[in-house]
């Protein structure tokens, strides 16, 4: 059987050298604990090596100063450079760079955009706030890629990044909840929403729940209010702190020695939330995101893997980091990630295997290992890893080119009518009509058929066991 592509993609094969890897580890403890020198030369050796990591590093270090100083431009070719080489936390910054432009750094509000969305789809709660803002407030006006405001799209973006603990995500929720903008108004969830950046030790968040408590008839709790104002007289900056003490000093007027002393224990117990810890994991699902138009709806979905022949995910919901990743790649040992992706598909989240057989593929350049996890996904039901593993057999990617494999998980994926993938599994299947021999049709066929025969007599003997 002759090798076929369905598709074409445009990606970068930086190779280094494994072992090298073991430095990122030293690097990056070298940078958490401010030993700039020493993590500015270790990652410039990784860099020099190809280590898309280490280019993120020196990005990362070039535009804060850090040990060095600031350039704009430099830190803006290392991320590109990263980011070329598929390593998903340049994109947010990436695009950030490039919507504000100067200093060395070009303007360009369509590749911004592009490199947001590619960040927030990847999980980037700060790459989902930054969309917000760019709906909330419009964007070029009178320019070719203007961007004109759009409340719904701003609250869905919102609410994205807010699920993933961003504080000023969940700000802007807040705001418009309150005012009833992009979302119908409903005051409780805006509360909910500010005290829950109030709690990531937000200043500005615990301000403004103050003053809302303070003052704000439908919201108005002077006894709350009161314990915020108290929190921000205590933590606060020198300004806001006396300000807060004003404030608090007012209300305590008003209230009885009881509530004071009870307030004033709770301030003393308060500590700050880290941002997972402020929205409850059945809110940060995957089937609980908005579907944004020209972000994550099917025609989108359908033309990222086109382009990128891939679907970017969020592998936190997997309980897969890009640190973990890191630290996989420095040690050769991927035993931990591969455990957590296999303990989310124990759990029903199959499309777990699917995105580790992307980062295998497009990062590590790991055809055989990707292979592996896009057909333990398609076993199980995933038909996005149906798909990729349909291709795979038709490309000879990690495997034996067999196009007879090849049209039988196009088929299958083709029966489960899915709308994110209908149009580019009619494309693969005029590819293989046009290429397969009639034999090699047949018997995909076959295996198909077989497949679902082979379901239904599962399915029949779980219900026989379960109803004994």
């Amino acid at each position: 059987m002759k090798k076929f592509l369905l598709y074409a993609t445009c990606c970068s094969m930086l190779l280094w050298n494994v072992s090298a890897q073991a430095g990122l580890l030293d690097a990056k403890l070298s940078l958490q604990y401010q030993q700039y020198p020493a993590a500015l030369a270790e990652f410039n050796v990784l860099a020099e090596q190809g280590s898309p990591a280490a280019l993120y590093y020196l990005g990362y270090m070039h535009q804060g100063g850090l040990g060095v100083p600031v350039n704009l431009a430099t830190a803006y070719n290392y991320y590109k450079r990263a980011d070329e080489a598929f390593y998903l936390p340049a994109a947010a910054p990436l695009g950030a760079m490039l919507l504000k432009g100067g200093a060395g750094v070009p303007t360009s509000y369509s590749s911004a955009i592009h490199l947001l969305k590619k960040a927030a789809l990847s999980g980037s709660a700060s790459a989902a706030y930054e969309l917000g803002m760019i709906h909330l407030n419009g964007l070029g006006k009178g320019t070719a890629h203007a961007v004109p405001e759009n409340f719904n799209h701003a609250f869905g973006y919102f609410l994205l990044g807010a699920l993933r603990g961003d504080r000023r995500a969940q700000q802007q929720l807040s705001k418009m909840y309150l005012v009833g903008r992009g979302v119908p108004q409903d005051y409780q969830k805006s509360l909910a929403w500010l005290t829950r950046a109030a709690n990531q030790g937000y200043p500005k968040a615990q301000l403004e729940l103050a003053t809302l408590l303070e003052s704000d008839p439908r919201l108005k709790n002077p006894s709350l209010a009161y314990a915020w104002y108290a929190l921000l007289a205590a933590y606060g900056e020198q300004e806001l702190g006396v300000m807060a003490a004003t404030k608090r000093d007012a209300l305590a007027k008003n209230l009885s020695a009881q509530e004071i002393a009870q307030r004033q224990k709770e301030v003393q117990q308060w500590r700050r939330k880290l941002p997972e810890e402020t929205v409850p994991e059945a809110e940060r699902a995957a089937d609980q995101l908005p579907i944004i138009q020209g972000f994550n709806d099917p025609n989108t979905l359908q033309q990222i893997i086109s382009t990128e022949g891939i679907l970017p995910m969020d592998g936190k919901q997997f309980g897969v980091t890009q640190e973990m990743l890191d630290t996989s790649q420095a040690t050769q040992d991927f035993t931990q990630v591969e455990m957590n992706i296999e303990k989310s598909m124990k759990r029903g989240l199959i499309r777990a295997g699917a995105y580790y057989a992307d980062i295998l593929r497009r990062y590590f350049h790991n055809d055989i290992g990707a292979f592996k996890w896009y057909q333990k996904s398609a076993e199980a039901g995933d038909a996005y890893a149906q798909y990729q593993l349909a291709k795979a057999y038709c490309e000879g990617r990690g495997v034996e080119p067999d196009a007879s494999e090849c049209y039988a998980w196009l088929l299958t994926v083709q029966n489960a009518q899915n709308p994110t993938l209908n149009a580019l599994v009619q494309q693969a299947l005029a590819a293989v009509n046009s290429n397969a021999t009639p034999l090699e049709l047949e018997r995909g066929r076959e295996k198909m058929n077989g497949r679902i025969h082979k379901e239904a007599e599962e399915k029949k003997s779980s219900g026989i066991l379960d109803f004994l």
